[in-house]
Protein backbone atom coordinates (compact mmCIF):
# COMPACT_ATOMS: atom_id res chain seq x y z
CA UNK A 1 0.00 0.00 0.00
CA UNK A 2 1.38 3.39 -1.01
CA UNK A 3 1.83 6.24 1.44
CA UNK A 4 -1.16 8.22 0.14
CA UNK A 5 -3.42 5.17 0.06
CA UNK A 6 -2.41 4.27 3.59
CA UNK A 7 -3.20 7.75 4.89
CA UNK A 8 -6.57 7.78 3.15
CA UNK A 9 -7.41 4.40 4.65
CA UNK A 10 -6.30 5.53 8.12
CA UNK A 11 -8.34 8.73 7.96
CA UNK A 12 -11.39 6.94 6.62
CA UNK A 13 -11.23 4.51 9.53
CA UNK A 14 -10.70 7.32 12.06
CA UNK A 15 -13.72 9.21 10.72
CA UNK A 16 -15.91 6.26 11.76
CA UNK A 17 -14.87 6.38 15.41
CA UNK A 18 -13.92 9.97 16.29
CA UNK A 19 -16.32 12.72 17.31
CA UNK A 20 -16.53 15.77 14.96
CA UNK A 21 -14.43 18.00 17.23
CA UNK A 22 -11.67 15.41 17.34
CA UNK A 23 -11.83 14.92 13.58
CA UNK A 24 -11.34 18.66 13.22
CA UNK A 25 -8.35 18.50 15.58
CA UNK A 26 -6.99 15.62 13.50
CA UNK A 27 -7.24 17.71 10.32
CA UNK A 28 -5.43 20.64 11.97
CA UNK A 29 -2.67 18.40 13.36
CA UNK A 30 -2.27 16.72 9.98
CA UNK A 31 -1.81 20.05 8.21
CA UNK A 32 0.70 21.14 10.84
CA UNK A 33 2.72 17.94 10.66
CA UNK A 34 2.31 17.24 6.93
CA UNK A 35 6.00 17.85 6.02
CA UNK A 36 7.17 15.47 8.75
CA UNK A 37 4.60 12.83 7.77
CA UNK A 38 5.56 12.96 4.11
CA UNK A 39 9.26 12.87 4.92
CA UNK A 40 9.14 9.99 7.43
CA UNK A 41 6.10 8.17 6.03
CA UNK A 42 5.12 7.61 9.65
CA UNK A 43 2.34 9.04 11.81
CA UNK A 44 4.31 9.22 15.08
CA UNK A 45 4.36 13.02 15.14
CA UNK A 46 0.64 13.16 14.43
CA UNK A 47 -0.04 10.60 17.17
CA UNK A 48 1.85 12.78 19.66
CA UNK A 49 -0.07 15.89 18.57
CA UNK A 50 -3.38 14.02 19.03
CA UNK A 51 -2.68 13.27 22.68
CA UNK A 52 -6.09 14.38 23.94
CA UNK A 53 -8.89 12.87 25.98
CA UNK A 54 -11.51 11.49 23.59
CA UNK A 55 -14.62 9.37 23.40
CA UNK A 56 -14.79 6.99 20.45
CA UNK A 57 -17.67 5.18 18.79
CA UNK A 58 -17.18 1.44 18.40
CA UNK A 59 -20.01 -0.73 17.12
CA UNK A 60 -22.99 0.52 19.18
CA UNK A 61 -20.93 1.68 22.14
CA UNK A 62 -18.97 4.69 23.28
CA UNK A 63 -15.59 4.15 24.90
CA UNK A 64 -13.84 6.86 26.92
CA UNK A 65 -10.12 7.02 26.12
CA UNK A 66 -8.23 9.59 28.23
CA UNK A 67 -5.22 9.61 25.91
CA UNK A 68 -3.66 12.80 27.31
CA UNK A 69 -3.84 11.45 30.86
CA UNK A 70 -2.38 8.12 29.76
CA UNK A 71 0.49 9.75 27.89
CA UNK A 72 1.22 11.93 30.90
CA UNK A 73 1.52 8.86 33.13
CA UNK A 74 3.81 7.14 30.61
CA UNK A 75 5.89 10.22 29.75
CA UNK A 76 8.72 9.31 32.10
CA UNK A 77 9.05 5.99 30.27
CA UNK A 78 9.23 7.65 26.82
CA UNK A 79 6.54 5.32 25.49
CA UNK A 80 4.82 5.77 22.13
CA UNK A 81 1.79 8.11 21.97
CA UNK A 82 -1.43 6.24 22.77
CA UNK A 83 -3.30 7.68 19.75
CA UNK A 84 -1.44 5.05 17.72
CA UNK A 85 -3.19 2.36 19.77
CA UNK A 86 -6.52 4.05 19.07
CA UNK A 87 -5.81 3.99 15.35
CA UNK A 88 -4.92 0.30 15.40
CA UNK A 89 -7.42 -1.18 17.84
CA UNK A 90 -10.48 1.05 17.37
CA UNK A 91 -10.23 2.70 13.95
CA UNK A 92 -8.68 -0.18 11.99
CA UNK A 93 -10.38 -2.73 14.25
CA UNK A 94 -7.31 -4.93 13.88
CA UNK A 95 -8.33 -7.58 16.42
CA UNK A 96 -11.97 -8.07 15.45
CA UNK A 97 -12.10 -7.22 11.74
CA UNK A 98 -12.31 -10.83 10.56
CA UNK A 99 -14.58 -12.08 13.35
CA UNK A 100 -18.35 -12.18 13.60
CA UNK A 101 -18.71 -12.44 17.36
CA UNK A 102 -22.04 -12.82 19.09
CA UNK A 103 -22.28 -10.33 21.92
CA UNK A 104 -22.19 -10.26 24.82
CA UNK A 105 -18.95 -12.22 25.04
CA UNK A 106 -18.78 -13.86 28.46
CA UNK A 107 -15.07 -14.29 29.21
CA UNK A 108 -12.06 -12.72 27.48
CA UNK A 109 -8.32 -13.29 27.94
CA UNK A 110 -6.07 -10.41 26.89
CA UNK A 111 -2.49 -11.64 26.48
CA UNK A 112 -0.08 -8.75 26.08
CA UNK A 113 -2.65 -6.42 27.60
CA UNK A 114 -0.33 -3.39 27.57
CA UNK A 115 -2.33 -0.24 28.42
CA UNK A 116 -5.63 -2.13 28.54
CA UNK A 117 -7.04 -0.61 25.35
CA UNK A 118 -8.41 -3.95 24.11
CA UNK A 119 -9.50 -5.02 27.59
CA UNK A 120 -11.73 -1.98 27.99
CA UNK A 121 -13.11 -2.48 24.47
CA UNK A 122 -14.07 -6.03 25.46
CA UNK A 123 -15.75 -4.82 28.65
CA UNK A 124 -17.66 -1.92 27.09
CA UNK A 125 -18.29 -2.83 23.44
CA UNK A 126 -18.36 -6.63 23.65
CA UNK A 127 -20.18 -6.67 26.98
CA UNK A 128 -17.78 -9.18 28.52
CA UNK A 129 -18.65 -10.48 31.97
CA UNK A 130 -14.95 -10.68 32.80
CA UNK A 131 -11.66 -9.77 31.14
CA UNK A 132 -8.37 -11.18 32.38
CA UNK A 133 -5.27 -9.29 31.24
CA UNK A 134 -1.70 -10.56 31.28
CA UNK A 135 1.03 -7.91 30.96
CA UNK A 136 4.57 -8.28 32.33
CA UNK A 137 5.38 -4.54 32.35
CA UNK A 138 4.13 -2.96 35.62
CA UNK A 139 4.27 0.57 34.14
CA UNK A 140 0.92 -0.09 32.48
CA UNK A 141 -0.98 -0.97 35.67
CA UNK A 142 -2.02 2.63 36.56
CA UNK A 143 -2.93 3.28 32.94
CA UNK A 144 -5.21 0.25 32.76
CA UNK A 145 -6.85 1.22 36.05
CA UNK A 146 -7.44 4.73 34.69
CA UNK A 147 -9.13 3.29 31.59
CA UNK A 148 -11.39 1.00 33.59
CA UNK A 149 -12.39 3.77 35.99
CA UNK A 150 -13.05 6.24 33.15
CA UNK A 151 -15.51 3.73 31.67
CA UNK A 152 -17.07 2.80 35.02
CA UNK A 153 -16.04 -0.84 34.73
CA UNK A 154 -16.80 -2.74 37.91
CA UNK A 155 -13.59 -4.04 39.50
CA UNK A 156 -15.18 -7.51 39.72
CA UNK A 157 -15.20 -7.68 35.92
CA UNK A 158 -11.46 -7.37 35.32
CA UNK A 159 -8.18 -8.71 36.66
CA UNK A 160 -4.56 -8.35 35.52
CA UNK A 161 -1.49 -10.53 36.03
CA UNK A 162 1.86 -8.75 35.94
CA UNK A 163 3.61 -11.77 34.43
CA UNK A 164 4.65 -13.32 31.14
CA UNK A 165 2.29 -15.89 29.69
CA UNK A 166 3.94 -19.22 28.96
CA UNK A 167 3.33 -22.91 28.55
CA UNK A 168 3.06 -25.15 31.60
CA UNK A 169 6.74 -26.07 31.36
CA UNK A 170 7.88 -22.44 31.41
CA UNK A 171 5.61 -21.72 34.34
CA UNK A 172 7.05 -24.64 36.31
CA UNK A 173 10.57 -23.37 35.67
CA UNK A 174 9.84 -19.77 36.70
CA UNK A 175 6.45 -19.43 38.40
CA UNK A 176 7.38 -16.04 39.89
CA UNK A 177 7.56 -14.45 36.43
CA UNK A 178 5.46 -16.74 34.21
CA UNK A 179 1.93 -18.07 34.19
CA UNK A 180 0.14 -20.57 31.97
CA UNK A 181 -3.36 -20.23 30.57
CA UNK A 182 -4.34 -23.37 32.46
CA UNK A 183 -3.38 -21.72 35.76
CA UNK A 184 -5.31 -18.56 34.86
CA UNK A 185 -8.43 -20.60 34.16
CA UNK A 186 -8.09 -22.43 37.47
CA UNK A 187 -7.29 -19.38 39.60
CA UNK A 188 -10.09 -17.28 38.09
CA UNK A 189 -12.67 -20.05 38.26
CA UNK A 190 -13.32 -19.83 34.51
CA UNK A 191 -14.16 -22.97 32.57
CA UNK A 192 -13.69 -21.48 29.11
CA UNK A 193 -12.46 -18.33 27.40
CA UNK A 194 -14.83 -17.28 24.64
CA UNK A 195 -12.22 -14.92 23.15
CA UNK A 196 -8.44 -14.81 23.53
CA UNK A 197 -6.48 -11.86 22.17
CA UNK A 198 -2.73 -12.47 21.77
CA UNK A 199 -0.01 -9.90 21.12
CA UNK A 200 3.10 -11.09 22.93
CA UNK A 201 5.91 -10.00 20.62
CA UNK A 202 7.04 -13.37 19.31
CA UNK A 203 6.37 -15.46 22.41
CA UNK A 204 3.25 -16.84 20.76
CA UNK A 205 5.33 -19.79 19.58
CA UNK A 206 5.96 -20.86 23.18
CA UNK A 207 2.33 -21.18 24.17
CA UNK A 208 1.47 -23.05 20.97
CA UNK A 209 4.30 -25.52 21.62
CA UNK A 210 2.11 -26.77 24.49
CA UNK A 211 -1.35 -26.20 23.03
CA UNK A 212 -3.60 -28.15 25.43
CA UNK A 213 -5.15 -24.83 26.53
CA UNK A 214 -6.90 -24.71 23.15
CA UNK A 215 -9.48 -27.15 24.51
CA UNK A 216 -10.75 -24.29 26.71
CA UNK A 217 -11.01 -21.59 24.03
CA UNK A 218 -13.60 -20.67 21.39
CA UNK A 219 -11.99 -17.88 19.36
CA UNK A 220 -8.50 -16.40 19.02
CA UNK A 221 -7.37 -13.09 17.57
CA UNK A 222 -3.62 -12.77 17.36
CA UNK A 223 -0.90 -10.50 16.07
CA UNK A 224 1.85 -12.72 14.71
CA UNK A 225 5.51 -11.79 14.51
CA UNK A 226 7.32 -13.70 11.74
CA UNK A 227 10.05 -11.06 11.92
CA UNK A 228 10.89 -12.26 15.45
CA UNK A 229 10.35 -16.00 15.07
CA UNK A 230 11.86 -17.95 12.19
CA UNK A 231 9.33 -20.79 12.24
CA UNK A 232 5.72 -20.25 13.28
CA UNK A 233 4.43 -23.36 11.50
CA UNK A 234 3.56 -24.98 14.83
CA UNK A 235 0.72 -22.49 15.31
CA UNK A 236 -1.48 -23.57 12.36
CA UNK A 237 -0.63 -27.21 13.08
CA UNK A 238 -1.86 -26.84 16.65
CA UNK A 239 -4.99 -24.99 15.54
CA UNK A 240 -5.86 -27.67 13.00
CA UNK A 241 -5.19 -30.42 15.53
CA UNK A 242 -7.70 -28.89 17.94
CA UNK A 243 -10.38 -28.26 15.33
CA UNK A 244 -9.90 -24.54 14.68
CA UNK A 245 -10.52 -22.82 11.37
CA UNK A 246 -8.28 -19.81 10.77
CA UNK A 247 -7.47 -16.98 8.40
CA UNK A 248 -4.27 -14.92 8.14
CA UNK A 249 -4.19 -11.35 6.82
CA UNK A 250 -1.65 -8.59 6.34
CA UNK A 251 -1.83 -5.11 7.86
CA UNK A 252 -4.33 -3.99 5.25
CA UNK A 253 -6.65 -6.94 5.93
CA UNK A 254 -5.76 -8.84 2.75
CA UNK A 255 -5.23 -12.64 2.83
CA UNK A 256 -1.57 -13.46 3.46
CA UNK A 257 0.76 -16.36 4.10
CA UNK A 258 2.02 -17.15 7.59
CA UNK A 259 5.44 -15.73 6.70
CA UNK A 260 3.99 -12.43 5.46
CA UNK A 261 0.92 -12.10 7.65
CA UNK A 262 0.34 -9.77 10.58
CA UNK A 263 -2.90 -11.01 12.12
CA UNK A 264 -4.34 -14.48 12.56
CA UNK A 265 -7.95 -15.16 13.48
CA UNK A 266 -9.01 -18.64 14.56
CA UNK A 267 -12.20 -20.21 15.88
CA UNK A 268 -13.73 -23.58 16.65
CA UNK A 269 -17.17 -22.03 17.10
CA UNK A 270 -17.90 -20.57 13.67
CA UNK A 271 -17.00 -16.94 14.31
CA UNK A 272 -14.51 -16.53 11.43
CA UNK A 273 -15.71 -14.62 8.41
CA UNK A 274 -15.51 -16.62 5.20
CA UNK A 275 -12.07 -16.36 3.56
CA UNK A 276 -13.55 -14.71 0.48
CA UNK A 277 -15.08 -11.97 2.62
CA UNK A 278 -13.23 -8.70 2.83
CA UNK A 279 -11.97 -7.96 6.32
CA UNK A 280 -12.51 -4.32 7.13
CA UNK A 281 -13.18 -2.07 10.12
CA UNK A 282 -16.77 -2.29 11.33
Amino acid sequence: MGTLSRFLTEYGALSRVLEPRDLFALAVCTATHAPEILRSRKLTGLDAAMSRNVTVRFANSQVVLPLADIDQILSIHEDNPTFGNLREIYARDCYLQCLKLRTPVRSVLDLGANRGMFSVLALVALGADVVIGVEPAPIYEPVARLLFEANHCDSNRWFRYTKFVSGVTGEQQDSARKISIQTILREQGISRFNLVKIDIEGDEKQIFDEPDWLTSVDTITMEIHPQFVADLSGIPRALERYGFHYVIVDQAGNPASLAKGMFLYASCSGTIRKPESTCHPR
